[in-house]
């Protein structure tokens, strides 16, 4: 299989990932974590999350692994995702789309942009009309028009804050859960002792 390479005029490179059960029968291989949705939401809310706990897959070519700094699209719940140093290394899915930014783009930004900017989200979904398969391309985020960039520096603050109230917002409801199960406890406690 060829390995093919966009250049957008967006200020990064974009890569689709293979199906990966083509590979599954090479034994001579080294063995490479696959990268999977608990990563990519672990990635997102800044969470770590082991690459030993994911499916290894005999893989040969290191063009199809994922570094820090790439960003992931997933094309099942049309979000990006940061790549993360710990995730750096793992086998990329078809089910994925990764941007690799260039120096002028901040990965963080990048991620906010897809996942925030109403003239990208506005793009994408009129690519998406009609289709039966909602699935954003390659060719769709090659074409996508980003807006005037800010210095560097700004990008990097938007994107650490952006990052940063999604960790917030988990970290919120996570605490959440963990009071309500607390609650729900203590209520099983107390009806059972009469």
């Amino acid at each position: 299989m060829k390995t093919v390479n966009y250049k957008t005029k967006n200020y990064f490179n974009v890569r689709s990932g293979l199906p990966l059960q083509r590979f599954q029968h090479l034994t001579d291989c080294p063995m490479k974590p696959v990268y999977t949705q608990e990563l990519f939401a672990a990635d997102l809310i800044g969470e770590q999350a082991g690459k030993e706990s994911q499916p290894m897959i005999s893989f040969p070519e290191d063009a199809w692994t994922i570094q820090a700094g790439d960003v992931v699209y997933s094309q099942s719940s049309l979000t990006a995702s940061p790549v993360s140093e710990g995730s750096g290394g793992c086998v990329i899915s078809q089910n994925y789309l990764v941007l690799r930014p260039e120096s002028v783009l901040d990965p963080g930004y990048l991620v906010y942009l897809l996942n925030e900017g109403s003239g990208i989200r506005k793009q994408l979904a009129s690519r998406l009309q009609g289709n039966q398969l909602q699935r954003v391309t390659v060719k769709d985020l090659e074409s996508l028009q980003l807006p005037s960039l800010p210095k560097m520096e700004v990008q990097k603050a938007i994107g650490e804050v952006y990052l940063w109230q999604k960790r917030l917002t988990f970290l919120r409801e996570k605490s959440i859960q963990n009071r309500e199960k607390l609650v729900m406890a203590s209520l099983k406690g107390i009806g059972n002792e009469q």
